[in-house]
C-alpha cells in the first residue's frame, strides 16, 4: 500500500490504475489527510483476500469462545417463571 497526494493522483492516474491492476491499494491525500482509497475490484466479496482473512478471523473466534447462556431446546414453565439467581 502506498500513499499518494491528490495532484500526483491527477498527474498519475494511469500509472495508478496500472498499479491497481497489479494488486496494489493506494491511498490519495490531500493537505496530509486520507480522502480516497483506489483498490482493485472484487466482484464477488469471498474472493477479496482482506474480506476473506476477516471472516477467517471472526470465524475462528466464533469457534473458539465457548457457548455460555444460551440453551436449545423447548421452553418449560419452569424456565419462565424460576428464580432469575444462579
Amino acid at each position: 500500500m502506498r500513499i499518494v497526494t491528490a495532484q500526483e493522483a491527477c498527474n498519475g492516474f494511469l500509472q495508478l490504475l496500472a498499479e491497481v491492476e497489479q494488486g496494489e491499494t493506494v491511498l490519495i491525500a490531500r493537505d496530509g489527510k486520507t480522502i480516497a482509497e483506489l483498490r482493485p475490484y472484487v466482484g464477488v466479496q469471498r474472493d477479496d483476500a482482506e474480506w476473506r482473512a476477516a471472516y477467517d478471523r471472526m470465524f475462528a473466534l466464533m469457534n473458539d469462545t465457548p457457548a455460555t447462556g444460551c440453551r436449545v431446546g423447548e421452553i418449560t414453565e419452569s424456565d419462565k417463571y424460576s428464580d432469575l439467581t444462579p
